[in-house]
């Protein structure tokens, strides 16, 4: 039986692009941030409460990737390592 689940999302914008972020808590401690935009999912990042970028899943062109993950930071107030 599907129970309701409240997520926090926060719009970013990248090199002219914006995406939508869902944080999604884990057992240990951090989330998973799924990276989506109106059409589709782009990838998910593993981020740590302190700021460690701990993987990516489906991850984007490295020229994107750390403005990504920055931007991520900064919309859910987690410290920039």
């Amino acid at each position: 039986m599907p129970e309701r689940v409240e997520l926090l999302q926060a719009d970013i914008e990248v090199e002219g692009h914006r995406f939508t972020v869902t944080a999604i808590p884990t057992a240990t401690s951090g989330s998973w941030y799924t990276v989506q935009d109106a059409c589709e999912v782009w990838g998910a990042v593993a981020i740590g409460l302190d700021g460690t970028v701990v993987g990516w899943r489906s991850p984007p062109d490295e020229k994107y990737r750390l403005q990504l993950e920055e931007a991520i930071k900064r919309a859910f107030g987690l410290p920039e390592v």
